[in-house]
């Protein structure tokens, strides 16, 4: 185990990232005073992120999967302005979806007092490309990827009209969040498996230098982070604790629910955040 409150450089991944190429210079990137230096404390450290002016207007909060607590989930319908809004609901991760049964997600978000809340699901591709599927996504100010397998979101919506509409209405301010599969699945060279070796997919592309890990404390994932991260060129990786989420609003984000968020650079070093640290923000150039 390791101390959340440091700053620590991953032993063993540190000759794997040195025989990488010097690609390292993405359009995210992120960087610390001591970001070098071995056990050093980050209690209060700001972290400088470099992130493309023109990247969005929305709101993103990224969860990492198990039992959310009522405080985060608060968060994102505050931010939905839930009383007055619509949500929609993405549940396609759960091979439950394909059933029909949406209960699972509705009942949680109309307890939370949403004014209007629908369930977009394609059950299998074709559905997801016909005309005017998606339609719901019009009137909505937040939209919810539900957890589960996201190589499930990614096989019926990458590529589709439906995704292009969805990056663009989150682009012009959309309230956008996810859990487990749903932050995955943010990314655009996505994991999909594997335990110390990753397995990579494709992602929707909201945030596409980052590439994002749930579960991560609790399923011991620093490894095949690590491992990510150093087998893709100009990325960051940010692995997520469960009942925890990473919330990205304009030039800054934060840190909310129970547990951390951890930042890979490629030269294995982390910079770890617990829900409650001051803002971590965000400088666009």
């Amino acid at each position: 185990m390791f101390d959340r409150r440091r700053l620590l450089r991953v032993v063993g991944y540190q000759s794997l990232a040195s025989l990488m190429p010097p690609l390292f210079n993405p359009s995210i990137t992120i960087s610390a005073d001591a970001s070098m230096v071995e056990d050093a404390v980050v209690d209060d450290a700001v972290v400088e992120t470099k992130m493309d002016p023109d990247r969005s207007k929305g709101t993103l909060l990224l969860c990492g999967g198990g039992k959310l607590p009522d405080s985060l989930l608060d968060v994102f319908c505050e931010r939905g302005n839930a009383s007055r809004s619509r949500l929609v609901l993405i549940p396609t991760a759960s091979p439950r979806s394909d059933e029909g049964d949406y209960s699972p997600w509705l009942d949680l978000w109309v307890k939370k007092g949403w004014k209007d809340v629908k369930v977009v699901h394609a059950n299998d591709r074709q559905m997801a490309v016909q005309d005017g599927f998606g339609a719901e996504l019009r009137e909505a100010q937040a939209v919810w990827i539900g957890g589960g397998d996201q190589s499930r979101l990614s096989q019926r919506y990458c590529g589709t009209d439906f995704l292009q509409r969805l990056l663009e209405w989150y682009n012009r301010g959309g309230v956008l969040g996810g859990t487990s599969a749903g932050a995955a699945v943010m990314s655009a060279r996505m994991i999909v498996g594997g335990v110390d070796d990753p397995q990579f997919g494709e992602g929707f592309g909201v945030l596409p230098n980052v590439i994002i890990d749930q579960h991560f404390a609790q399923k011991n994932r620093i490894a095949r982070l690590t491992k990510a991260v150093a087998q893709s060129n100009d990325v960051i990786g940010v692995g997520i604790d469960e009942c925890t989420g990473w919330l990205l609003e304009g030039t800054r984000s934060k840190v909310i629910g129970e547990g951390s968020v951890h930042v890979i650079h490629r030269s294995g070093s982390i910079v770890v955040h617990q829900a409650g640290d001051a803002f971590i923000h965000i400088h666009i150039p």
